[in-house]
């Protein structure tokens, strides 16, 4: 494993580049969203019913909905778009007081993260109808918005009947860059044994912690943050009818220095807080390029090889400053604007959705994909997209 000097750091940091020869393969990819549907318009007039928010504070909120680039999101709360009296998870007091406490917003998470997981593994197995559950070998599940002891990746191998004997991994509260460690993951678990089968289940319900908090942090989060969940196969076993979306590639990640404080997900009295320094778009935009180029390098690769850019749609800021950093066009990152436009940020999971609607374009060839999260993190993947 190589190791070079991260740009505005001190310590190194480690290349995962494929072993010669061997190939790993983004074999398939299926999303479950809930059937709660809602506009963004109708997200701002939930947060807008709140009383005890200041008419400053109204101002706020009109201004931060209206220019997220968001149209609608999803979410296993009824109670969006809904009249005050009609709430089911939040209080129908005028005052919307007392808050759900943490213990009801994970039980909650205990029950819907199920539902939603089952949904996209059993869609990935129904189009990838070659694959068997009894033949997955390995399992990695993926959240940052609720946990649980046994937790999902259990209720996952129980509900659609996969090996009592599957190798689980967890990869817990990491944030919006969780996947890519996921993957990484499953990249060297393959090339190490190359017929394993390695299940990806990532769900993230950031609706249960929205909050009536006024604080910056709280009303941008509010504003951002949705439920998704993503199921992905990879595997170097190419046998049978498998037919592959993307080669993996190489993997990179950098903690930018000084930045621990840009954003943080904590446990906090009523859900988990976020903290969302309004520089990190900036810091993207600053350490994005350097990182990209280190990981062309390791790929051999140029930035003119690059076909497909997969970027997190954190947020349209985000966006902004990523194009801005890689010197791209906003065509360029058609997929992430249209996640966000239709499905906002749903943490670990967006990715996915990200790179499943790329795999059903025409366009073929290199992929960087790269995605932000506490830290400040950056982590990022070198693919080849393989079929339409």
């Amino acid at each position: 494993m190589k190791e070079k000097k991260a740009r505005g750091g001190n310590a190194p940091f480690p290349a995962f580049p494929s072993p010669p020869g061997a190939s790993v393969w983004l074999q398939g990819i299926a999303t479950a969203v809930p059937a709660h549907t809602y506009s963004q318009n109708e997200a701002r007039e939930f947060m807008r019913r709140v009383p005890h928010f200041t008419p400053k504070e109204q101002r706020f909120l009109d201004r931060l909905y209206q220019g997220t680039g968001i149209e609608h999101r999803h979410s296993v709360l009824a109670d969006f778009g809904k009249k005050s009296e009609e709430y089911s998870f939040f209080s129908r007091d005028p005052s919307l007081l007392p808050e759900p406490s943490p213990a009801r917003r994970n039980d909650l998470f205990i029950v819907e993260a199920e539902k939603l997981t089952v949904q996209a593994v059993s869609q990935l197995f129904q189009e990838l109808s070659w694959l068997e559950p009894s033949s997955v070998t390995h399992l990695i599940t993926v959240t940052c918005t609720g946990f649980s002891a046994p937790g999902f990746d259990y209720q996952v191998v129980q509900a659609l009947n996969l090996p009592p004997n599957i190798l689980r991994h967890n990869i817990a509260f990491m944030g919006c860059y969780a996947a890519f460690p996921a993957l990484r993951m499953a990249h060297t678990i393959c090339s190490a044994h190359p017929k394993a089968r390695v299940l990806i289940v990532d769900v993230e319900l950031c609706s249960l912690h929205v909050q009536f908090k006024p604080d910056p942090d709280t009303l941008v989060a509010n504003a951002l943050f949705a439920d998704g969940a993503a199921a992905a196969l990879v595997s170097g076993d190419l046998s049978g009818d498998a037919s592959p979306l993307f080669r993996m590639d190489s993997f990179a990640s950098r903690i930018l220095p000084d930045s621990t404080g840009a954003m943080s997900w904590r446990l906090g009295e009523k859900a988990f807080d976020m903290t969302l320094s309004a520089y990190v778009p900036k810091l993207i935009r600053e350490n994005l390029n350097s990182l990209l180029e280190e990981s062309l390098a390791e790929s051999g690769l140029s930035l003119r090889d690059i076909a497909l850019w997969a970027i997190h749609p954190g947020g349209k800021a985000i966006l902004d400053k990523a194009r801005e950093a890689l010197g791209l066009d906003d065509t360029d990152l058609e997929d992430s604007w249209e996640i966000l436009r239709n499905y906002g940020n749903m943490s670990s999971a967006t990715i996915f959705f990200v790179l499943r609607r790329m795999a059903e374009r025409a366009r073929t060839g290199p992929v960087f994909a790269a995605a932000f999260g506490p830290g400040l993190t950056i982590e990022t993947a070198c693919l080849e997209k393989v079929a339409p």
